[in-house]
């Protein structure tokens, strides 16, 4: 079986038009000086102390529990070093952008702005970028409902700004002030789409409030008459079972996780599915960023079988499941609908006729450290080894183009 590893090596790749629905980006610390005073303290900020300036996670601070076992966690004391504080030095701003986008590969040169990305987008072969905010979805420390609208609203108009004379080439999603509320959401959402950013950003799933709830009809409908696509990346939201048990008694547990990560994910395309949110919302189209696409295939099937097939619906009765009422199968909405983003997935690749070429979307995951930058090209031209050309390019450019509205 060919690996990521492999796809790097021994290789000559065809230089291809890449745009990737998954890179990361957030704003500068310093964008917290334009929220309300008694803001600013709560989200990253820079300080100036006597013996220099500092640069400040508060949110960290509720990444960890007081309980939690520090041996079984290695990042435990990364999180206290930055809820304190970690001297830095301001004009560097390599290092701020590398320090807040999270593990950085290091040949990468990460920036805040357009002028510096498009540099390594050029090493890559990379057109054109998704830009995630890993601050729309992870832990905040604001917990006051006008503070999360004035930090949405904050950083919003730094992104809108400062992308204006490149949104052809760069789709900076929307940051949602998800503990103010739906109605808060819809309000930011309709703002910032009309300055042109896209996608809406959310994590996979928000365990209080699922997506099988009809309160969420508004904000679908407002995703779909605007015609923002809908960007649900991955997250530690949900209890991971790796995080249930101790670290010696669960050989490669993070591993485990991370493979689980892409069953959740067919739980919440059913979500949308068996909802009826789909159905209902014809328009609306959601993205499970990060979480491969290998699975897709599978998830069709089952849906189908279980809600179609006379066997199934049995097995959905006996087990006192309810029964859909959708006019169409499951697939055919996922189909229409759904689309998942992955880096190193030949199976999903090999199933594309399964699940139809329209629901995958390449991404280079830049600039994580488990990114495939800067040998996308040979990556690409690996796991597609067999692949009509013109199939290659709907996964790699023209499906994010048309639904990201890229005119590269």
């Amino acid at each position: 079986m060919s690996t990521a590893s492999d796809a790097t090596s021994g290789t000559v790749a065809k230089k291809r038009r890449l745009i990737t629905a998954d890179s990361h980006i957030t704003v500068p610390p310093q964008v917290a000086d334009e929220l309300p005073e008694k803001y600013r303290k709560q989200v990253p900020h820079l300080e100036r102390r006597a013996d220099g300036t500092y640069f400040v996670r508060p949110e960290f601070a509720l990444m960890y529990s007081l309980d939690t076992d520090e041996n079984t966690n290695k990042f435990i004391e990364q999180y206290k070093q930055m809820a304190a504080g970690v001297k830095i030095d301001p004009d560097d701003q390599t290092s701020l952008a590398r320090t807040l986008f999270g593990e950085s590969h290091q040949p990468s040169v990460p920036s805040f702005y357009p002028k510096g990305r498009l540099a390594d987008m050029e090493k890559d072969g990379v057109v054109a970028e998704v830009l995630l905010d890993g601050a729309s979805y992870a832990f905040s420390a604001i917990t006051d409902p006008d503070g999360v609208v004035a930090l949405s609203r904050v950083m919003n108009d730094w992104y809108a700004d400062t992308y204006k004379d490149h949104l052809g080439q760069f789709a900076p999603g929307i940051t949602l002030p998800i503990r103010a509320g739906i109605p808060a959401c819809v309000k930011e959402l309709e703002r910032a789409a009309g300055r042109g950013l896209r996608p809406a950003v959310l994590p996979e799933i928000i365990p209080e409030k699922p997506w099988y709830l009809r309160e969420w009809d508004p904000f679908w409908e407002a995703c779909a008459s605007l015609k923002v696509p809908l960007a649900l990346h991955c997250s530690l939201n949900q209890p991971a079972p790796w995080g249930m048990v101790k670290r010696e008694e669960n050989v490669a547990g993070p591993l485990n996780g991370w493979l689980g990560m892409g069953g959740g994910a067919a739980e919440f395309v059913a979500m949308f599915v068996n909802s009826g949110a789909l159905e209902r919302h014809p328009d609306l189209h959601v993205v499970f960023t990060e979480l491969h696409a290998g699975w897709l295939g599978w998830a069709m099937q089952a849906l189908d079988y279980y809600t179609v097939d006379p066997s199934g619906r049995e097995h959905t009765k006996f087990f006192h499941f309810p029964l859909t009422t959708l006019k169409e199968p499951p697939s055919y909405y996922i189909k229409r609908q759904i689309s998942c983003t992955f880096q190193w997935d030949p199976f999903a690749v090999k199933n594309r006729h399964e699940t139809g070429l329209d629901c995958l979307i390449w991404g280079n995951d830049y600039p994580h450290a488990e990114s495939t930058w800067p040998n996308s090209q040979t990556v690409v031209e690996k796991q597609f080894a067999g692949v009509p050309e013109a199939e290659i390019e709907k996964i790699v450019h023209d499906n994010a183009a048309k639904l990201y509205r890229f005119v590269v």
